[in-house]
C-alpha cells in the first residue's frame, strides 16, 4: 500500500486499477471537456499520483488507451504502431507527470475537435506532443486567470469587511 497521502486518497476514491481505467476511459473525454474548470481545478489525480497509487506502469497504460482512441478517431490510413503508442505514452507520462487525468482528457477532446492541428495521412506522435505543449500554455493561462479571480474575490471580501479609520479610532478608545 502506498505511503503517500495523495496515492492513498486516489485508491480510496477510485478503487483498484481496473475501476480507475473504467472511470477515466476515452469515451468520457467529451463529457469531461464540457467542464474545463473542473478539469483544471478539480481533484482528479495527476499522472504522478497514478504512478504512486497503481504502480510505475499505470500512467503509460492509461495514456496508451487515450492515444489509441485518438489514433482510431483520426481515420488516418496509418495508425500509431504499438511501439509508437508505448513510447509516446512514456514521453507524456515523463514530461507531463503533473497534469491531471482530466486535463489530459480535455486535451484529447480538444485535439479531436481540431483545436491543435491535424494529421496528414499518418498519426504522428510528434504532432501529439507538440499539441500538448500548446495545451500546456492554455492551461497556464487558465490557471493565471483563476488565480487573478480568486485574488479579486479576496480583495472584495476584505474591502466589504473593512472599517473606516474613524470607526477604528472609536473602537480603540472604547477598549478598557
Amino acid at each position: 500500500m502506498p505511503a503517500q497521502p495523495l496515492a492513498k486518497a486516489c485508491l480510496a476514491r477510485y478503487g483498484d486499477r481496473e475501476n480507475f481505467m473504467y472511470l477515466f476511459n476515452p469515451d468520457r473525454q467529451v463529457e469531461f471537456s464540457e467542464h474545463p474548470d473542473r478539469c483544471y481545478f478539480g481533484s482528479a489525480p495527476t499522472l504522478g499520483t497514478l504512478r504512486a497509487a497503481y504502480g510505475k506502469n499505470m500512467p503509460t497504460s492509461w495514456l496508451v488507451s487515450q492515444l489509441l482512441n485518438l489514433s482510431e478517431y483520426c481515420g488516418c490510413k496509418n495508425k500509431l504502431t504499438d511501439a509508437q503508442l508505448e513510447e509516446c505514452a512514456r514521453v507524456i507520462a515523463s514530461e507531463y507527470f503533473y497534469l491531471k487525468t482530466t486535463e489530459l482528457m480535455l486535451f484529447f477532446a480538444r485535439f479531436k475537435a481540431g483545436r491543435y492541428g491535424r494529421f496528414y495521412g499518418n498519426v504522428d506522435p510528434m504532432v501529439i506532443t507538440s499539441a500538448l505543449a500548446v495545451f500546456r500554455g492554455e492551461r497556464s493561462e487558465a490557471i493565471a486567470r483563476h488565480d487573478q479571480e480568486e485574488m479579486k474575490k479576496e480583495r472584495e471580501m476584505q474591502v466589504s469587511e473593512a472599517i473606516s479609520y474613524e470607526e477604528h479610532m472609536k473602537r480603540k478608545q472604547q477598549k478598557p
